[in-house]
């Protein structure tokens, strides 16, 4: 009778296992995973021209409807975040707004045409096209009202009647600490406004000269967005990094040189802040060590 019930048990256990990892596996498979290419569109237009581009669509979860859309987006921070609003772009950038249905692993392609007709003002249109699932669902596929899927591509779009436009650049913040420690690494901070009609990345770098340092710091180019300002990290091998130097200073001035241009314009910004580097903490553990040999010698004595 024991053996039964124990059998019984052990079948009741192993059939809510699989009816768990069945439900795993259609939820896993039903998942929403997209992606979006290019992810971000950069085109300049004259006006009474056309342009037209290609977006592709991959599906690597379930099957789906999106409803595409292309909206204006604002910078959140300075840091490259943005946030979309509720603005939709203008009747002359034009894409088919049906909703449509993607099956999984399928790949779509959307058209989106833009033609900006005679007499558009020459500024910049930060917008982004943006599909989005056809109701809220969370990951148990479950209703949710508070959670809608989402993927889109960032298009910056500057109108220019001669294809030159306005840029105008301002170094609102170059600084780096006034004193600093020998033991630590000097590290720069860089905000760049952009007072123009188009959006322009920084093309330069910081040159750091010193008594036993000769080092060069390369910009991130990113985005600054006509308007707004942006900190400019550098760049080391692609890789986004600190503007920070690696070696550490000895005692002395380091003088630290930022040189740039604004996509390729002859037109140079430059400035320089001054560091001066002194080793505090060396010299408190000299002297940690001179007083701790003095009290020593002190106790020693008296002993005798």
């Amino acid at each position: 009778m024991k053996k039964y019930k124990l059998v019984t048990i052990l079948s009741l256990l192993s059939l809510l296992i699989s009816i768990f990892l069945s439900n795993n596996i259609v939820n896993a498979q039903n998942a929403i995973s997209l992606s979006i290419t290019p992810p971000i569109f950069e085109v300049m237009i004259k006006p009474d021209k056309e342009i037209r581009q290609v977006f592709s669509i991959e599906n690597l979860g379930g099957d789906t409807i999106l409803t595409p859309k292309v909206v204006y987006f604002v910078p959140s921070d300075e840091n490259g975040n943005v946030d979309l609003t509720e603005n939709l772009a203008p009747d002359w950038v034009m894409y088919d707004k049906n909703p449509f249905t993607i099956k999984s692993t399928e790949k779509i392609d959307v058209s989106l045409v833009i033609s900006p007709p005679e007499g558009t003002s020459e500024t910049d249109h930060f917008l982004t096209l943006v599909f989005e699932t056809d109701k809220p669902t969370d990951i148990l596929e479950e209703n949710a009202s508070f959670y809608k899927t989402q993927i889109g591509s960032n298009i910056l779009l500057t109108i220019s009647k001669d294809g030159n436009p306005k840029k105008s650049a301002e170094i609102t913040t170059f600084k780096a600490p006034i004193i600093i420690d020998s033991l630590s690494n000097i590290n720069y901070s860089l905000i760049l406004q952009n007072n123009g009609n188009s959006f322009w990345k920084p093309t330069g770098k910081i040159i750091v000269q010193g008594t036993n340092l000769n080092s060069t710091l390369t910009l991130a180019p990113l985005n600054v967005l006509s308007g707004y300002s942006r900190k400019i990290p550098c760049i080391n091998n692609e890789e986004l990094i600190d503007c920070k130097i690696a070696k550490k200073p000895l005692i002395g001035i380091y003088r630290a040189n930022l040189e740039f241009r604004m996509d390729e314009s002859a037109e140079i910004k430059k400035t320089e802040v001054t560091t001066f580097a002194f080793p505090f903490s060396l010299m408190a553990i000299s002297l940690f060590l001179v007083l701790l040999i003095l009290n020593l010698k002190k106790y020693l004595t008296k002993k005798r």
